[in-house]
């Protein structure tokens, strides 16, 4: 027990002598301090933040750097992917040009052609790229009279012709469609359609052309009666004459539904026209016991036509007339803007709007006998005169048969 409290003791005094020696160095050397910050610190201080800032600088343009890359990759690949669209719409454009039956040519502002297709070649025949559109038209066509909304090229073709212009740039388009295998087509369609209805017409026909025949045949008989007085056999002449007149008239009308096409010839005065027409319907008005008012002037100049078929149809508005019971029958010709009217007015019953329209039609008729071709064959042959035909009446009284024809410069044989 004793012992370790002499232990203590000891330690305890040892630990009072160290404290001692440091309170005497520290009064010897002084306090210690803390280290001072110099210029060195402060620029290390310094140069540190800025290589933070600098490499927050450096990442955030490197994600910007990805960024644009990104993008810039994502553009090319949307560019590529509609330039090689493009170039399928160009390949498919360029396949449906080669393709394509209709010619088409391309020229630049100088009207010089810069591209063509092969149907375009084929019409046209080369050279064609590089050539003038003028140039090639003066060796290419060769317009017709009846080329009516087509042009012939120099092979007897008839090609109809588009012009467009370019929507973003100078030039012109040109779309030549070849149409001869069409008219050819619709050609015979309707003579085909004209044979079909002759074969209806023959039916009427044969009815039509028995009764005036077997009329005029007895008539003819009784001339050869040799106790016939004067007076009977001058009759019986006159109504032969009007028989033999009206089969002529049908068989006129036959042919020209058959053949549906006039050549016009010749030219006619409005006054020779006028003139004919009234010595011709002469018979017809003695033997119905009407009169025909004539006009007393009428325009100058004269008509290209083809005299027969012309005359033809205007009396067969006459003899439509009186047939139709009328006695009383008005003329006149007029004429203004290039053109002569012809217009014949009866006292008829005349013609509701639905008959006027439809009368013109082949096989239509408003009477109990007749083929129905009467006004339909003047129809026809107005129409090639390049002229207008109309039927007007107010359903109850009176019927206006109107002709309108070009005027063409006189004749001056």
């Amino acid at each position: 027990m004793s012992q370790q409290t002499s232990e203590r003791n000891e330690a305890a005094s040892h630990d009072s002598a160290a404290a001692d020696a440091n309170d005497k160095v520290t009064s010897l050397f002084g306090a210690r301090q803390e280290p001072e910050t110099g210029p060195v610190d402060e620029a290390l201080e310094l140069f540190n933040q800025m290589s933070r800032q600098i490499t927050d600088s450096y990442r955030t343009l490197e994600e910007r750097v990805n960024d644009l890359a990104g993008r810039l990759s994502s553009e090319e690949r949307r560019r590529r992917d509609e330039l090689e669209e493009r170039e399928k719409v160009a390949n498919r454009l360029s396949t449906l040009l080669d393709v394509l039956p209709a010619g088409v040519v391309v020229l630049d502002s100088q009207g010089v052609i810069s591209q063509c297709n092969p149907a375009a070649v084929e019409l046209l025949e080369e050279p064609l790229e590089g050539q003038r559109w003028v140039d090639v038209i003066q060796r290419a066509f060769a317009p017709r009279r009846d080329d009516g909304h087509e042009v012939s090229l120099n092979d007897g073709r008839r090609v109809n012709i588009e012009i467009r212009s370019m929507d973003n740039e100078p030039g012109q388009l040109i779309l030549l469609t070849d149409l001869t295998e069409t008219r050819e087509l619709q050609s015979r369609l309707a003579r085909s359609e004209r044979l079909s209805s002759m074969g209806r017409m023959v039916a009427s026909l044969a009815h039509q052309i028995r009764t005036p025949l077997s009329a005029a045949m007895l008539y003819a008989g009784h001339l050869y009666e040799e106790d016939l007085d004067a007076e009977m056999r001058e009759r019986c002449a006159g109504k032969l004459m009007a028989r033999l007149q009206h089969l002529e008239q049908q068989v006129r009308d036959m042919l020209i539904f058959a053949r549906g096409d006039i050549r016009l010839a010749e030219q006619l005065g409005v006054g020779e026209w006028v003139q004919a027409v009234v010595q011709n319907a002469e018979t017809s008005l003695q033997t119905r016991r009407a009169t025909l008012t004539t006009p007393d002037h009428w325009p100058e100049g004269a008509i290209a036509c083809n005299r027969e078929a012309l005359i033809g149809a205007c009396l067969n508005l006459i003899n439509n007339s009186l047939e139709a019971g009328a006695d009383e029958l008005a003329l006149e010709v007029s004429g203004q803007g290039g053109e002569v009217r012809f217009c014949i007015t009866d006292n008829g019953p005349g013609l509701s709007p639905e008959e006027a329209e439809r009368v013109t039609e082949a096989f239509v008729t408003t009477k109990s006998h007749g083929t129905g071709l009467g006004l339909a064959v003047v129809n026809a042959v107005v129409q090639a005169h390049k002229g207008r035909f109309e039927l007007v009446s107010d359903g109850h009284s009176g019927t206006s048969a109107i002709i309108t024809l070009p005027l063409a410069a006189p004749h001056n044989g």
